[in-house]
């Protein structure tokens, strides 16, 4: 278990603001002058891609310039162990860490940027029960405290985010911005992060995240069913599904497919064909191509199918169609095993 403290003379996160300063000097040296930065130049340098905010796509929000500003500003804390609460310390390659989760994210951009292949996150759904933070670090002990809810300045039981506030959503796109930027530095070239949400935020989470990942990098929101029954209390329609929201860092991701297994037991060779056993799969598919085949007892059969006349014509003269019932009923082709194994269909 490590803890953070601000006692440490190593103390302080990674300075991202200054490495961002950095990459743009290495790209335009010559839009600085003084240290400063030349916006006007930046313009003439970028050309047409320059286009004024008011005609960009985007989602905007009090306190989103701050947001931002909160994503690269420097933690003073450090990670310590904290060795007597730990269990098999000089063995374990687990790692917990107890603390604010936006300074953790910022200390261990040090360590683990563009390290971690896979990010998972549960935040507040803000149903307007949820504690969303105000971060502030003049004081993180107190200020830990206040915000996870425990107590507030006075030591009473700190308040919600209500529904009634009038920015309700303001204050959780506030809290989840700076995270999800740092998360996103924090993720390997082919990184994919998983994010758990519900109806209340689940449509501002995809703007803010198309923004921060990138459209293109969106992978797919999955269904996850919380409940079997529906909620008694519900007015109109019971909600019993939550999502999970998948984004990968760059183009380079790919999610594994998991193996299925296959049981060889199925598959059978009653032709004795050269290529193995196989089992038969239907030819017709909804929405497919439409065209007749003639069956060997002279059976016209007019469907939809899954494959082009063309390649159907091929797929029986090179015996990989079967007909059922003594040549009777509808084509089926047939899937090797040894192909299945390799994933190949015919």
């Amino acid at each position: 278990m490590e803890k953070i403290t601000k006692d440490h003379p190593l103390s302080g996160s990674q300075d991202i603001l200054a490495d961002n300063i950095q990459k743009l000097k290495e790209i335009f040296p010559e839009v600085f002058s003084e240290g400063r930065v030349d916006f006007e130049k930046l313009q003439l340098l970028l050309g047409d891609l320059i286009t004024p905010k008011d005609d960009l796509y985007g989602l905007n929000w009090w306190g989103k310039s701050e947001a931002i500003k909160e994503s690269m500003k420097r933690s003073l804390g450090t990670l310590r162990p904290d060795k007597e609460s730990s269990k098999n310390w000089d063995t374990t390659e687990n790692l917990y860490i107890e603390g604010d989760n936006l300074e953790v994210l910022k200390l261990l951009q040090k360590s683990y940027n563009a390290k971690i292949k896979m990010i998972y996150i549960d935040p507040p759904y803000n149903t307007g029960k949820d504690f969303v933070y105000k971060d502030n670090y003049k004081d993180n002990l107190k200020n830990y405290l206040e915000q996870t809810g425990q107590v507030d300045s006075e030591g009473v039981k700190q308040s919600t985010n209500p529904k009634e506030d009038g920015r309700y959503h303001s204050n959780w796109l506030n809290m989840m911005y700076p995270r999800l930027k740092l998360a996103r530095n924090l993720l390997t070239e082919d990184g994919v992060i998983f994010i758990s949400i519900d109806d209340n935020e689940v449509h501002n989470l995809r703007n803010i995240c198309d923004e921060i990942f990138g459209e293109n990098n969106f992978i797919a929101t999955t269904v996850r069913k919380r409940r079997d029954s529906q909620a008694n209390l519900s007015n109109n329609i019971s909600v019993i599904h939550e999502y999970v929201l998948i984004y990968s860092k760059t183009s380079f991701s790919t999610l594994n497919r998991i193996k299925g297994e296959i049981d060889e037991a199925d598959y059978k060779n009653p032709d004795n064909d050269l290529r193995g056993p196989y089992v038969t799969m239907p030819c017709t598919n909804i929405g497919g191509a439409v065209y007749e085949v003639v069956s060997p007892t002279g059976n016209v059969i007019k469907e939809e199918w899954r494959f082009k006349k063309e390649t159907f014509d091929k797929l029986l003269l090179d015996n990989k169609i079967v007909f059922p019932r003594g040549g009777e009923g509808k084509p089926r082709y047939k899937l090797f095993f040894i192909r299945k194994k390799r994933k190949l269909e015919f």
